[in-house]
């Protein structure tokens, strides 16, 4: 049941990482506050109902730090479609030089007793690429390719996709390649992107969330614990953050 009650949340989550990242880029002077409440169906292999509630309204800007850099961590794993950094993502010094500000810094090392392992991976291709290129060959997408940990990517079959068909932007939903029982959410606003991706039976827990274009930040999540927050209205539920400045 903790499993159902957190898929839920992780459908929801991926898109609003993304549309909070497309705020930061888009409003230089005041950002969203966005409280999200779900409540879903047990996962099966018919597309996931979701009820979404989000309610915004205008907050104060927070500057970046101003040491803060847009690639800094070495890549450790050159792959295919992604590249893996090696530090470890958890040490509050690695976390300094991720987060763009002292709010988000405070929201990952509150984080860290609700994930395995996090990572930075920086993006050979974006989704919004592959699309861009799909509507230009007029070939469409059925598959994507994720970056998971150390190296090993993700391969996700898209069943449904949500909205238009935009080479910008997109939802999606489907399972990973040979494995029907899995569940994938994804979610892309040009060169951001958020994901999630449940397979029970592999023990794969990962969630995707944006950094700057063409970077995420790929987490081993604990299932039964990391889709308890916040409540709506609380304020550690806010993330501010700031156009990238270097």
């Amino acid at each position: 049941m903790v499993l159902l009650i957190f898929a839920g949340a992780a459908l929801v989550g991926c898109v609003c990482l993304v549309r909070l990242l497309q705020l930061r880029r888009a409003d230089s002077s005041s950002l969203a506050q966005q409280h999200v409440q779900a409540v879903t169906n047990p996962i099966s292999r018919s597309p996931v109902t979701n009820v979404t509630k989000v309610s915004a309204s205008a907050a104060g800007l927070v500057a970046n730090f101003s040491d803060f850099r847009m690639r800094p961590l070495p890549v450790e794993i050159d792959g295919t479609n992604n590249q893996w950094t090696s530090a470890d993502g958890k040490d509050t010094n690695v976390i300094r030089q991720l987060a763009h500000n002292p709010l988000e810094y405070a929201r990952m090392v509150d984080e860290n007793s609700r994930i395995f392992q996090r990572q930075l991976v920086y993006l050979k291709e974006t989704a919004a690429s592959v699309f861009e290129q799909a509507r230009l060959s007029g070939s469409p997408v059925t598959q994507l390719a994720l970056p998971g940990l150390d190296g090993k990517e993700l391969t996700f079959e898209i069943v449904r996709r949500e909205g238009g068909g935009s080479s910008r932007q997109g939802r999606f939903s489907g399972h990973l390649v040979g494995n029907a029982d899995s569940l994938v959410t994804m979610a892309f606003e040009d060169g951001r992107e958020a994901f999630t991706v449940l397979s029970p039976k592999d023990n794969v827990f990962v969630v995707g969330e944006p950094r700057e274009n063409g970077q995420v930040i790929v987490k081993a999540i604990d299932p039964n614990t990391y889709g308890v927050g916040p409540a709506p209205g609380d304020a550690q539920d806010v993330i501010k953050t700031a156009p990238a400045n270097k």
